[in-house]
């Protein structure tokens, strides 16, 4: 799966005293992981474009979805090279990721990798290092997960203010992104809808909520049109109670 780099400032905020601001630029590509079926290594690269060397920590997650959180349980399915790791302004670092647990049967295990910034040691406690988290997503997939069309079941009701409330459930073997939901209500209003999840994934089995912002059921259906990583989609729902 191809992904741009992800571009993350890290910011280490002085003190009023020493009135210091230092910042360095990371550069990292891919932004999702994607072990193929029956791959078991693969890299991600870490660019420092500031000036000044960063030190990262690097871990890996077992991921799971629980309501609208991201459950991260530590895992040693992935073997990590280097787990800390300095970068010098300008440079770049290679990091291996090496899978256990042998293949895949049916399905997709779902991981996320935490980068984080290690400040560095102020003997004199005169600045205060303020270390940015990056979180990606790895997705390990069976051959038939990957063939798999994606099925996301969606569902309207009116909520108890008289809101329209959607919801999507994953019923397919593999992953799906949202990447952006329009209603139209039968007044041909399109308000706006508002996720109440942290990031647009819906893995297996998972199930998110969205809330249309001041739309009112008005009606008994609304129309739907959803862009994911699949494709795009428009359907007509019923509101349900």
């Amino acid at each position: 799966m191809q992904s741009r780099p992800l571009l993350a400032a890290l910011i280490s905020l002085g003190c009023l005293l020493s009135g210091e601001v230092q910042a360095a630029s990371l550069e990292i590509s891919p932004v999702t992981v994607a072990f193929a079926p029956g791959q078991n290594a693969t890299t991600i690269r870490v660019k420092n474009r500031g000036g000044a060397p960063a030190a990262i920590q690097i871990r890996a997650y077992s991921w799971t979805q629980a309501e609208e959180e991201d459950v991260l349980t530590p895992t040693q399915d992935i073997i990590l090279s280097p787990p800390i790791f300095t970068v010098p302004g300008g440079a770049s670092q290679t990091i291996r990721l090496l899978l256990r647990g042998g293949k895949v049967a049916s399905g997709e295990r779902s991981y996320r990798l935490l980068l984080d910034e290690v400040p560095a040691p102020n003997p004199q406690n005169r600045q205060v290092a303020i270390a940015l988290r990056v979180s990606l997503p790895v997705i390990v997939a069976s051959a038939s997960a990957s063939a798999a069309p994606r099925t996301l079941v969606w569902r309207a009701r009116r909520g108890p203010a008289g809101q329209i409330l959607l919801s999507a459930t994953n019923m397919g073997p593999a992953y799906d992104m949202i990447q952006a939901i329009a209603v139209t209500l039968s007044n041909g209003s399109q308000p706006e809808v508002v996720s109440q999840g942290k990031n647009p994934y819906i893995l297996a089995g998972a199930q998110r909520h969205w809330v249309v912002q001041g739309g009112r059921a008005r009606g008994n259906t609304l129309r739907l049109g959803i862009t994911t990583k699949s494709g795009k989609s428009e359907q007509t729902l019923a509101l349900g109670p």
